[in-house]
């Protein structure tokens, strides 16, 4: 652990050191899981058991500030709360935990392959891939990323505690946007290229996912509102 938490703190400094003698994919990958993989299980452990909290409060938070949108458009206020009271109930987490147990390998993984495609892509964009070093490259960085990354998940559980997390969540934030970042450095050691390009790289992705969700969160807006409407 130790390690890791000195590549967290200065990985410009461990990402080169450990790209000048690579140890094979799959022992980066092994050790990826060794260290992800049980904290893999508790953040999806604690993460239902937070997401069913929230879901319970939902209908309170949520009715005043719906119930002023619906007056603006016309809507009845009514046609809302009963709509609120229609969220179903997520199964207890004595139901779940097998299924998020048998998940979590599955996310981490994708997790990996999600990063190591879109990180690789944006550093072509970029112009900061080499010849001589292909996607291959760009799968072990992100093992290597991940691997450092238990520091900023580890704090990340704060998170999913009720209340909490929420207190939290200004430098809970920005513990997370540094550690997207790091990925940056292990890129670019393993790829060759300037530290910058990398982070660059890591940033762009974080742009297109993030106009990507935003296009998503205004569909389902103008969705939930012709539903709405059309049932008045």
């Amino acid at each position: 652990m130790g390690e890791l938490l000195a590549a967290a703190l200065r990985p410009w400094e461990a990402f080169p050191r450990w790209a000048a003698a690579p140890p094979p994919l799959s022992v980066g990958l092994g050790r990826m899981l060794r260290w992800r993989l049980p904290l893999a299980c508790v953040e999806g452990l604690l993460g239902w058991w937070s997401l069913g909290s929230l879901l319970k409060r939902v209908p309170a938070l949520m009715e005043p500030p719906l119930q002023a949108l619906a007056r603006e458009r016309g809507l009845d206020p009514a046609d809302l709360k009963a709509l609120l009271t229609q969220i179903p109930a997520l199964p207890s987490l004595a139901q779940a935990w097998p299924w998020l147990l048998i998940a979590a390998p599955l996310m981490l993984l994708g997790a990996w392959l999600h990063h190591a495609v879109w990180d690789h892509g944006c550093l072509w964009m970029l112009g900061g891939l080499k010849s001589n070093r292909g996607f291959r490259a760009s799968l072990e960085a992100e093992a290597e990323a991940l691997t450092v990354g238990t520091v900023g998940a580890l704090v990340g559980l704060l998170g999913l505690i009720p209340g909490v997390g929420l207190l939290l969540s200004l430098p809970l934030a920005l513990v997370n946007l540094w550690f997207w970042g790091l990925r940056g450095f292990a890129l670019a050691a393993r790829h060759g290229c300037p530290a910058w390009k990398g982070v660059a790289a890591t940033g762009l992705h974080l742009a297109l996912v993030g106009c990507c969700a935003l296009g998503l969160a205004w569909l389902s807006a103008l969705t939930l509102m012709a539903a709405l409407a059309g049932g008045v």
